[in-house]
């Protein structure tokens, strides 16, 4: 179960600056810091159009079952409350064949946990060609260095409305970069290869 699943490679989604897909799977729970990425988003679509983020639109999907219960409430009062300029979508847990699906949809994974050991749902996001937006408390760093992502920290919302405000201005020249970025990323990163001859040696 702990084997990286590598999935199919996904062309860069249309992406016009101004708009951007977002989507998240995981468990809810307060470790992946779903509330964190609601309160950065109520604050870059606040207010009518500034001169830092006028003309924007981001939707965000949310997959996973909820974990902590009074966690997820906390998410759905602020959900409750985001300028129209915002639009999420909570669509529960998803079966693993609807996942190459799911992050085709989208333009960037985010999950800024707190902490990961390994982080499956993230590896799956990169090699799909979706770049990421985590914390620096996974194994998944320097990710802007590759075009891959970005880190950021997680003891404020600040670093992360950076970060999502860099993505959505982005456009189709510079997303389709970002897209073969990640991929090469997570090819990098793990040789599913040498593990599955490592396993197999093991069994033998």
């Amino acid at each position: 179960a702990n084997f990286p699943h590598v999935l199919q490679l996904q062309p860069a989604q249309i992406k016009h600056a101004g708009f951007l897909k977002l989507a998240s799977i995981a468990l809810v729970s307060p470790m992946k810091n779903i509330l964190l990425v609601l309160e950065a988003l109520r604050n870059l679509g606040a207010g009518p159009g500034t001169e830092r983020d006028g003309n924007i639109y981001i939707e965000y999907d949310i997959y996973g079952p909820v974990k902590d219960k009074a966690y997820w409430e906390q998410c759905e009062t602020l959900i409750n409350t985001l300028p129209a300029k915002v639009k999420v979508k909570y669509l529960g847990d998803i079966p693993p064949a609807g996942i190459s699906a799911a992050l085709a949809a989208c333009h960037v994974f985010i999950l800024p946990s707190k902490s990961e050991n390994f982080g499956h749902s993230i590896y799956e996001a990169l090699s799909s060609g979706r770049p990421v937006i985590t914390s620096n408390n996974t194994p998944w760093v320097e990710l802007a260095k590759a075009k891959a992502g970005i880190n950021v920290t997680v003891d404020g919302i600040a670093a992360l409305e950076q970060a999502i405000h860099f993505f959505v201005h982005m456009n189709q020249e510079e997303f389709r970069a970002w897209n073969i970025g990640a991929r090469e990323y997570a090819e990098k990163a793990i040789d599913t290869d040498r593990i599955s001859r490592q396993y197999l040696e093991m069994f033998r």
